[in-house]
């Protein structure tokens, strides 16, 4: 009796252990807040840059306006000082980050969010030339979609109203490709923003105003949506893998006598 009674607990612990690699996937492809703090931190740096180079671009204009040649002058060299220095800046940014150490900077946030949880890794993607060809093809094809229908609205031929239904239709596929690409790095959570972003359209030609009406704001129809639910997607990837992560504290915590390692 006594061993059959021991031997419960043990069985338990087996089915319970069984379950660690499929818990660590998740918690390793869920831990995401990596990439919306490294978001954050492109839009920080965009918006730094693009104060430093327009503020002596305002002030020359206000100098040459006023008829104050000294005051245009001043501002014109602070302006070349100012681009001289993001130029060097993007230049030694690149050589230390975006070649041989490319996915440095990533590595070090994600040490910094998630250090004290250990180290956990997935298979990096199956990257072949086919593959970063591909990349190249969908990112042009992208960029020309992008700022053609930007384009095409800002002329009148697409009413803005339309302008994020009618990306759907390449931000979507590029949203899954980007999955596909990624995989295993990453888990099917990502694919909430692609879905959010087809929802977000349907409600829009359903007749929900959720859209900017007017020229200088109409890009921001494609891109609030894009970034948002990107974001979003990346935060409840986050939440999970701290459910994930409990999931995997709780299997460790092993009942009867084997938990004791006798």
């Amino acid at each position: 009796m006594s061993n059959q009674q021991n031997s419960e607990p043990q069985d338990q612990n087996a089915e319970r252990l069984k379950e660690i690699p499929k818990w660590t996937r998740r918690y390793a492809q869920n831990r995401m807040l990596t990439i919306p703090v490294l978001m954050v931190m492109g839009v920080l740096l965009i918006m730094f840059i693009a104060v430093l180079l327009a503020l002596p671009l305002h002030l020359t204009a206000a100098g040459f306006k006023k008829g104050n040649m000294v005051l245009g002058f001043v501002g014109f060299a602070l302006f070349v000082a100012a681009l001289a220095a993001v130029l060097i800046f993007l230049i030694i940014f690149i050589s230390k980050f975006c070649r041989k150490n490319s996915g440095l900077i990533e590595q070090l946030v994600e040490q910094r969010i998630y250090g004290k949880e250990g180290a956990v890794s997935m298979p990096g993607p199956k990257i072949m030339k086919k593959n970063i060809w591909l990349g190249i093809v969908i990112g042009v094809v992208l960029y020309i979609c992008f700022f053609g229908s930007w384009h095409l609205a800002t002329e009148g031929y697409i009413a803005f109203k339309y302008l994020q239904p009618i990306s759907v239709f390449y931000i979507v596929p590029w949203l899954v490709s980007e999955y596909f690409q990624r995989r295993p790095r990453i888990g099917p959570l990502f694919l909430i923003s692609p879905a959010l972003y087809t929802i977000h359209a349907i409600l829009i030609v359903a007749g929900v105003p959720l859209f900017f009406t007017t020229e200088n704001f109409c890009i921001f129809n494609i891109l609030l949506p894009l970034i948002g639910y990107t974001f979003l997607a990346y935060v409840i990837g986050h939440v999970y893998s701290r459910y994930a992560l409990k999931k995997l504290k709780g299997i460790t915590h092993l009942e009867g006598e084997a938990a004791n390692g006798d």
